[in-house]
């Protein structure tokens, strides 16, 4: 399993077209297994989004393909940018090492 966190950014003025294009969006995506999506403040940056996304095992890469598609029409709204980020567990971070994490 692969798990990514995007952190969306876009001006408070956007919001009903960010909105309108989340309800376009499709709600199944190929080689995604569970998407939780957090909204807070992002200061000068306008609105933040964090989105936590886990992937089938074996299919990250086709999974950020499916992502970027997912995020592309989002690109025509003027001041919306995100940042896709892979994680690793800390646990596995430690198996790298040689270590175990209880």
């Amino acid at each position: 399993m692969g798990i990514y966190m995007l952190t969306v950014w876009y001006p408070p003025n956007k919001t009903n077209d960010i909105a309108k294009q989340y309800l376009k969006q499709p709600r199944e995506i190929p080689f995604i297994t569970k998407w939780r999506a957090f909204n807070a403040a992002g200061g000068l940056n306008g609105i933040k989004q964090y989105h936590l996304i886990y992937t089938e095992r074996g299919k990250a890469e086709e999974a950020m393909g499916e992502l970027i598609k997912y995020f592309t029409p989002f690109l025509n709204i003027e001041g919306f940018r995100y940042l896709a980020e892979p994680l690793m567990g800390v646990s596995d971070g430690y198996a790298l090492l040689g270590m175990k994490w209880d």
